[in-house]
């Protein structure tokens, strides 16, 4: 089994074993000034994949001699490796941890930032940048589009991306037609979408359903907006493979290069102390576009340069406001390498200190490590019972 061996800058008292999360599962056992990342046994809710991952986590406790008196997990209660923190913590002849472990459920994209910053060795407080698919959020809904200020001894959501229905919930990951559908209804409504195909019998169910909030919960996924936009400019409408979606929407740009100028806008509006991020100019931008007859590369190529646009927005937004200048990017949206490989210079030219994942993975694979760090310094501790019976999406 191989593993990343991660230094700490602060020093870990106690043992602890953090679990990662569903997809991409890995796990992480620290302790000392050092922590040890596991590489990614796939998705655990493979019997295989988890009986591997099982027993690696107990070869390399037992090789760097180790009893974790804290178990790290995700706050998504169905979660196999989530199920698995509690089972550990109700045995009572397995030896091989602390006598009383603890648990701790960290939420997922505070842990891709944590991260991150473990990743890069950074003290002091961050913004932090984590755009994904899927991640159990602390108030019950779907969180993939957010922004954070803070630092590894607690986090404040500071900006996210505005909620959008998922009818069907985890059949919107394999329908990216799903997304689309709901983007155009909750603009445009039944009686105004610009899809010819979207007006039928069973688009009037998935209205039903987000009107009804019938098996639809709320997403800020930056992962479901790319499949909305594939799907609505005709790239991708059901995904055979994970990602599918934004892969293919990212790779239809090659060659657009600088021919094509501009880019769509997201809206900026306030809620508290949080900053929603508005989606429905740029879905109104692209309907407007492919009614001109632009073409679908010129159209994918303004939609990636508004993320990037929206990230630099965001950033600047929330140094003014909370004096930050460093900014931690994570997450398996970062896997674009448009995305990835553009917003650096981007926010270089702002002024910000920006940091990427070096050599632990962005995604899912990487979030263990963020799980540990957040278990042993944050002074936040998850409640059980706002945890509601979210399925995995």
């Amino acid at each position: 089994m191989g593993y990343i061996r991660v230094p700490l800058f602060y020093k870990i008292k106690t043992g602890v074993l953090a679990l990662g999360a569903q997809s991409k599962g890995a796990f992480c056992i620290a302790r000392g000034n050092t922590a040890y990342l596991s590489d990614s046994f796939g998705d655990l809710g493979d019997v295989g994949n988890f009986r591997k991952f099982e027993k690696k986590i107990k070869a390399l406790k037992r090789e760097l001699k180790i009893k974790p008196d804290i178990i790290a997990c995700d706050m998504h209660p169905e979660y196999i490796s989530t199920k698995y923190a509690f089972e550990k913590v109700k045995s009572q002849n397995d030896q091989s941890f602390g006598l009383v472990p603890e648990v701790k459920m960290i939420q997922h994209h505070e842990a891709h930032v944590a991260s991150c910053m473990a990743d890069n060795g950074i003290k002091g407080k961050v913004i932090g940048v984590a755009f994904d698919g899927t991640g159990f959020g602390r108030d019950g809904n779907v969180w993939g589009g957010e922004f954070f200020t803070g630092g590894v001894k607690g986090f404040k959501r500071a900006a996210h991306l505005k909620y959008i229905p998922m009818p069907g919930s985890e059949a919107c990951i394999r329908e990216p037609r799903r997304m689309a559908f709901s983007y155009l209804y909750k603009i445009y409504g039944k009686n105004g979408l610009p899809r010819p195909d979207f007006v039928g019998t069973r688009n009037v169910i998935l209205g039903q359903m987000i009107d009804k909030k019938i098996n639809s919960p709320l997403t800020s996924s930056v992962g479901r907006l790319f499949d909305g936009v594939s799907s609505l400019i005709g790239v991708c409408d059901f995904a055979g493979y994970e990602g599918e979606a934004a892969i293919r929407l990212e790779k239809i740009i090659s060659g657009q290069g600088s021919k094509v100028k501009g880019e769509y806008k997201f809206k900026y509006l306030k809620d508290g102390e949080l900053t929603i991020i508005d989606w429905a100019p740029v879905i109104k931008g692209i309907v407007t576009d492919l009614k001109l007859g632009v073409k679908k590369p010129e159209i994918s190529l303004k939609f990636h340069n508004a993320v990037c646009g929206m990230i630099k927005d965001v950033c600047i937004i929330l140094r003014k406001k909370y004096r930050i200048n460093k900014v931690c990017m994570s997450g398996g949206v970062f896997q674009n390498r448009y995305i990835n490989s553009h917003i650096r210079p981007i926010l270089e030219k702002e002024g910000f200190e920006v940091y990427a994942h070096e050599r632990v993975p962005t995604h899912d694979g990487g979030i263990a490590l963020g799980q540990a760090i957040l278990a042993t310094t944050s002074t936040a501790q998850e409640a059980f019972g706002h945890l509601r019976g979210f399925k995995r999406s």
